[in-house]
């Protein structure tokens, strides 16, 4: 069995965090399959997608390292005039350090990973939007 969804998830401007475990289960839900594997990927290029605890100062530690990793210019250059609407370098910078794609487990229609964990969309661009992820569910 094959099943492929694209999923949406509202961001806010400067640096956000969203959680797209919801997302996750519900795929594997709607899929029916029992084991297999599942792969999240995010299609912006300005967002990563990564594991990590759901506690707050670890996320802010979290944002915070990546930030100080790829810090903003001080004068932002305007966006280009491009259908994307993107253009900061370092927001595309900082997706590509945490990666565009995560894939995880599915034992017996349940995503295989710790307790405390979770699915979580870093999106880097200091535009409000909605951002897309496609998830992909291979298995039986």
């Amino acid at each position: 069995m094959n099943f492929l969804q694209n999923y949406y998830l509202n961001s806010t401007a400067g640096v956000d965090l969203l959680i797209a475990t919801h997302e996750a289960k519900r795929a594997i839900r709607d899929s029916g399959v029992k084991n297999g594997l599942l792969t999240l990927l995010v299609t912006n290029g300005s967002a990563g997608v990564a594991l990590l605890e759901n506690d707050a100062k670890l996320i802010e530690r979290f944002k915070d390292f990546i930030v100080r990793l790829v810090p903003e210019p001080e004068k932002k250059p305007a966006r280009p005039s491009r259908r994307s609407g993107s253009g900061h370098d370092f927001a595309h910078l900082r997706a590509a350090l945490v990666g565009s794609n995560v894939s995880l487990p599915i034992k017996d229609s349940k995503l295989v990973m710790g307790a405390w964990l979770d699915v979580v969309v870093l999106d880097f661009d200091d535009k409000i939007g909605r951002r897309e992820i496609t998830i992909q569910i291979t298995g039986e």
